[in-house]
């Protein structure tokens, strides 16, 4: 019986002990690993023609394309307590994610417009939870920003401009200080970035056309974040 308090005993001391200290203060971190993009499908596409703006039924099927993302990253952690800290951060994507695409009006041979998210960036809250003394779990609460842009390889197209968007992430990850401030951490992620008409400019009538542009993405990754 003595023993067996003993360990119990054991047990939750270790518990207790768990120290915020170690991850508290201002981090930087680089991470990478693979990203899900995609735009959801829609059923018109707007048309300028000598500045006059129509509505077109015009179906785009859905689309999306995979890549690796690059992402640094810097934040600040404040301990609550032993056991919970708080985080506030900012991320920033360096590699645009190619989102494929569609095949307009069900026709195949209609598929020469491509869609490109760059810029991505997220300002974030990052609520932790310590789980031994060295080692935590932690959720991400973001507010995310990107531009996207339109291509298209028709001979008759001309320019296009990058659009903004804006949206949510929500995230959860596990993360393990190695030593030397030095942590190891592992992050999955859903990110929402809203609707938006994004086109491009040709040569001929209609002039510009654009379709609504509506897009999610899915990441994990892994990286290393060291703490000053």
């Amino acid at each position: 019986m003595k023993k067996v308090l003993l360990a119990v005993l054991c047990a939750t001391s270790g518990l207790a002990f768990a120290d915020s200290k170690t991850f508290e203060g201002f981090s930087i971190d680089a991470s990478t690993g693979y990203q899900k993009t995609e735009r959801d499908s829609a059923s018109t596409a707007t048309a300028i023609t000598g500045g006059v703006t129509s509505v077109l039924p015009l179906s785009s099927s859905s689309n999306d394309d995979s890549n690796i993302n690059l992402i640094l990253g810097s934040s600040y952690n404040y301990a609550i307590n032993n056991d919970y800290l708080l985080g506030i951060g900012f991320d920033y994507d360096f590699l645009d994610h190619d989102m494929g695409g569609p095949i307009l009006g069900n026709d195949p041979t209609r598929n020469t417009t491509k869609f490109d998210l760059s810029e991505a960036m997220t300002f974030y809250l990052k609520p932790q939870f310590m789980i031994t003394d060295k080692s935590q779990v932690y959720a991400k609460l973001g507010y995310i920003r990107a531009k996207v842009k339109m291509t298209d390889s028709a001979p008759d197209f001309v320019s296009s401009k990058k659009e903004s968007v804006d949206g949510y992430s929500i995230g959860a990850g596990y993360a393990h200080m190695i030593g030397n401030n030095i942590s190891l951490f592992v992050e999955a992620n859903y990110l929402n970035y809203g609707k938006e008409d994004v086109g491009g400019n040709y040569a001929q009538a209609p002039t510009f056309i654009s379709l609504p542009t509506d897009i999610d993405a899915y990441n994990g990754k892994v990286g290393l974040a060291y703490k000053f």
